[in-house]
């Protein structure tokens, strides 16, 4: 009985995640027009759009890097068929609605390198808790800086900073703590300690990496928004395109995150812009992802697996 209301629950979720990129496809037609969305590409120019990708490439490569240093006993001497993988990992993760594409890691870690689905996912769960705590951690000080907490930000972010080291030096201790409960937290969280690095080198290169993706990427379409907005302050840019990412965590996520991405977006820049300029802004980025994210899934298609790999 559970298991039928949990499919039920997912086709309605598929269906709602459909609709609204009907919706935000329409919206935009009716409202603005995409003819007036898209024209600031035409004063956009190709060294412009050359560095801001080769900015998000650089994020790409940090990413698969991650993934190549916490698997090396699988991924020694792939790097290519690594990179080959993330590339495709990252646009299937892009377009398809629900967070479906998640599903695609542990798929292709198997099929390409034969690593146990147990050990890709538990990976691929602490690469998730590392990424959500970075780009918190860019949202925090400028949402606390507003409130009246703003005397205690600081310490505040101090305390947040160390949450990771803080997590890994209890987490014999958290893992007896969740064994044998149920739940989907119970869950999640086995799986994050299952998946933490073996040792303390390897737990701060992979923190770092995950810092390095999320700073080269963020900071690139924080810039790439500004060209749009040429008017909003960097820190309103920065926190706008965090709150873009941050949609990601919603139970709900269309497919290409279109609607909810440039919800989070424009929802953190109307105290500065009018509802129309933010909404343009935030489409062309949003856009200009999924356009890098294709093109490095096309470069990762036609990278040739090794012949003891399958297709």
């Amino acid at each position: 009985m559970a298991e039928e209301q949990n499919k039920s629950g997912q086709r309605w979720k598929l269906v709602l995640s459909w609709l609204i990129l009907i919706l935000f496809v329409i919206g935009v037609e009716y409202w603005l027009g995409w003819q007036t969305v898209l024209e600031p590409w035409l004063a956009f120019s190709w060294t412009q759009g050359l560095v801001a990708l080769a900015l998000l490439v650089l994020s790409y490569a940090l990413r698969a890097w991650r993934m190549y240093d916490y698997f090396p006993q699988f991924l020694t001497g792939q790097w290519l068929q690594t990179w080959r993988l993330m590339l495709i990992h990252n646009v299937l993760n892009n377009l398809l609605p629900a967070r479906a594409g998640e599903v695609s890691f542990p798929v292709l870690m198997k099929r390409y390198f034969g690593v146990g689905y147990a050990h890709s996912v538990s990976a691929l769960v602490w690469f998730r808790v590392l990424d959500l705590h970075t780009v918190l951690s860019f949202a925090l000080y400028p949402l606390l800086v507003v409130t009246p907490l703003k005397r205690l930000a600081v310490p505040i972010m101090l305390v947040w900073m160390v949450l990771p080291v803080l997590v890994y030096v209890l987490r014999n201790r958290i893992e007896v703590a969740f064994a044998g409960k149920d739940g989907k937290l119970s869950e999640l969280a086995q799986k994050a300690m299952y998946g933490l690095p073996d040792g303390w080198g390897a737990f701060w290169r992979s923190w770092l990496m995950t810092w390095a993706n999320w700073l080269v990427k963020l900071v690139t379409l924080a810039w790439l928004l500004g060209q749009f907005l040429p008017d909003v302050s960097w820190n309103m840019l920065l926190t706008s395109v965090v709150a873009g990412e941050l949609t990601s965590v919603l139970p709900v996520h269309a497919p290409g995150g279109f609607g909810t991405y440039e919800g989070g977006m424009v929802t953190a820049l109307l105290p500065v812009v009018n509802a129309q300029a933010a909404t343009i802004g935030a489409v062309n980025v949003h856009l200009f992802i999924l356009g890098s994210s294709l093109l490095g899934g096309l470069i990762g298609w036609l990278i040739p697996l090794k012949d003891n790999n399958n297709v």
